[in-house]
């Protein structure tokens, strides 16, 4: 009897002590579900139908792509929705909330950097970081090379910050496994809602704050551009982002400005050709020099 309860008490606590160490669930490789009904919501199965379309893309696409884009709809909308239910869906989306919103406000700008680069696109309406996760496991990671990739990812998330922070790191690693020889651009998550104040922009801060410091200035880039989107008060203006969430063309253009200097071709040229262009853009010194050693 006396054995028994020992090893019923070393099998409770191993079972505890593998709760404590198990990841957030924001870290855990996850398909999105397909069965929300919600009336804004996409065409039912469009997750299924983006990524089976990503991984054709990927089939017959370059050997070699200048970037990768992943994300969630606010990378999505850089080329828009394609397949006809969703687009009648997320047109009635807007619709709904009155508000002027085209599908893939991004779409003109992400054509004229297709016309200088080789990109692809793996942002997917409605992820988390959870879902990108999976998404990276089951073949959108896979068939190709990438010079960089750019990771925004979060805006979905609203499990406590550290569970966020922990997603995120994730996405980075898996990208880091999957594509060792790329540059990581990671951006902040964007700033949502109207005002400075509202809690939910207090969290993104957050989340921000602390996953800057996965950027090693070599292998991870910080590449943070939040502040062109914003009022000098802080606010969010509606004619950047309608429901202070998606932008419109004009935020596309500044992340446009943002991420074209690390494209460049280059190896010796990228960090320096960056920071003068980045300097031009923000009208102050960049810090690569310290990001990256230089004396």
């Amino acid at each position: 009897m006396k054995k028994l309860m020992l090893i019923a008490f070393a099998a409770l606590a191993c079972s505890c002590f593998a709760a404590a160490i198990s990841p957030p669930s924001t870290a855990v490789a996850t398909r999105l579900p397909d069965e929300k009904q919600e009336p804004y919501w996409a065409g039912k199965g469009f997750w299924n139908r983006r990524h089976a379309a990503k991984l054709a893309e990927i089939a017959v696409g370059p050997k070699e792509y200048d970037c990768v884009f992943v994300g969630d709809s606010i990378t999505h909308n850089w080329e828009g929705w394609s397949d006809p239910i969703d687009v009648v869906k997320v047109t009635r989306q807007y619709e709904i909330g009155k508000l002027k919103f085209p599908n893939g406000p991004g779409r003109k700008v992400w054509n004229e950097m297709k016309e200088k680069y080789r990109l692809l696109n793996l942002g997917v309406g409605g992820d988390s970081t959870q879902h990108v996760l999976w998404r990276m496991e089951n073949g959108e990671m896979d068939g190709y090379r990438a010079r960089c990739v750019m990771l925004m990812i979060g805006a979905n998330n609203y499990q406590p910050a550290e569970d966020v922070v922990a997603g995120i790191k994730a996405c980075v690693d898996k990208i880091a496994e999957k594509q060792p020889q790329a540059k990581i651009l990671l951006s902040p998550i964007f700033p949502s809602k109207h005002e400075a104040s509202h809690p939910r922009r207090l969290f993104e801060n957050r989340v921000n704050a602390a996953i800057r410091l996965f950027a090693d200035g070599k292998k991870v880039i910080w590449v943070d551009f939040n502040a062109r989107f914003l009022e000098p008060d802080g606010t969010l203006a509606p004619e950047m982002m309608p429901d202070f969430l998606h932008p419109l063309e004009r935020g596309y253009r500044i992340w446009q400005k943002a991420v074209e200097p690390y494209l460049v071709t280059a190896e010796s040229v990228w960090i320096k050709g960056a920071e003068k262009e980045m300097n031009a853009f923000y009208g102050f010194s960049a810090t690569f020099e310290a990001q990256n050693g230089d004396k």
